[in-house]
């Protein structure tokens, strides 16, 4: 199939390594066309656990970590075949960078080391390439009771809407971080902090397109939990907490967190469980509620997204190979049905490039 005929692009990341239990090969770019399966453009083998993926505003470039390694790489994609070059790789200056994001400026390639309690901010060249670390900082606190809580270990960097503050949450330290970024030298500075019941565990968060907002999962304790956001310092406040599994569930973590349909529900993603809860999100006061359940189709769903026309939510189902596919209902509120979508060796993590016609 032509390039011509995709509407858009997906870019697979995947774990690799015996260590992992993985079958991965390396990043994927699938063609998406308008109806119909994908196509797979191009397998970039040789990477490392590309685990994590971001692209820069303008679709020019690509970025992804290499988890459990200390390194992070910048990718060139060509706007019509959606192929990607790598351009670089760079020192994340931490140990097994999880997450990264682009600062709002585009400048600056923010870092979270797991192992090392980190955030980073790396320049961004003209060229999309990267420069050396510019700032580091380490996140103080003393670490939750779990065995998973040895120390300080970020797992997200989440932004807010106006690119003025960013919020890292703490799974070792049950903490979410409050940042500031000055966008001339990089430096790093914490702005403030929110503190969880201990054992939470939090992993990852999404901020509310309209309301002021913020929405916290608790990996270990398998929770999510609805945030008051002060725009004006950054700071955030505890307002509610609900479970992402039903009662009786006894096992498993939360891991992925998605809004949709303009904020109207939020979608969370339950591993051993093997499920996505979808919640009701009130128009007025982000209060989360009518939960309903709905297996991915697979096993251990890390992270999950939505199609850029928010009309499908993914499932990447990292142990059984595999992406999974629900319709959203943007008006009415119902459990959700997964399809099979690809069959892909452990798949971690999907982004969205628009093709050029």
């Amino acid at each position: 199939m032509p390039a011509s005929a995709y509407r858009w692009f997906a870019y697979v990341g995947c774990r690799t390594t015996r260590e992992r239990n993985a079958r991965g090969k390396g990043l994927s770019v699938y063609g998406v066309p308008a109806s119909g399966p994908w196509a797979l453009v191009q397998q970039v083998t040789g990477l490392v656990n590309p685990s994590f993926l971001c692209l820069a505003f303008s679709g020019a470039a690509l970025y992804t970590v290499h988890g459990d390694h200390s390194h992070v790489s910048s990718f060139s994609i060509d706007p019509r075949s959606g192929m990607v070059e790598q351009t670089g790789e760079q020192d994340a200056g931490g140990k097994n960078p999880v997450h990264l994001v682009l600062s709002r400026s585009q400048r600056w390639l923010l870092v979270a080391n797991y192992a090392t309690g980190n955030v980073v901010s790396l320049p961004v060249r003209p060229d999309g390439s990267l420069g050396q670390m510019a700032s580091s900082l380490s996140l103080p606190g003393a670490h939750g009771p779990h065995s998973q809580q040895k120390g300080s270990h970020p797992h997200q960097i989440c932004m807010d809407s106006m690119g003025r503050w960013l919020y890292v949450p703490d799974k070792g330290l049950d903490k979410v971080f409050s940042l500031s970024l000055h966008e001339g030298s990089g430096e790093l500075k914490l702005a403030g902090t929110l503190e969880f019941p201990s054992g939470t565990g939090p992993r990852h968060m999404a901020m509310h397109p309209s309301l002021p907002r913020a929405y916290v999962v608790g990996e270990l304790d398998r929770t999510v939990s609805a945030c008051r956001v002060n725009p004006a310092t950054g700071e955030l406040d505890l307002l509610d907490t609900v479970s992402t599994v039903p009662a009786g569930a006894d096992s498993g973590s939360a891991a992925g967190i998605v809004i949709a349909s303009a904020g109207r529900s939020l979608h969370v993603s339950n591993r051993g469980h093997d499920s996505v809860a979808s919640f009701r999100v009130d128009g007025d006061t982000g209060t989360l509620t009518d939960p309903t359940w709905a297996s991915t189709g697979g096993a251990t769903p890390r992270f999950i997204s939505c199609m850029p026309d928010d009309d499908l939510l993914l499932a990447a189902n990292e142990d059984t190979d595999s992406l999974t596919a629900a319709a959203l209902n943007a008006t009415r509120h119902e459990a959700l049905k997964f399809q099979p979508l690809l069959q892909t060796e452990s798949p971690v993590c999907v982004i969205f490039r628009k093709a050029q016609p």
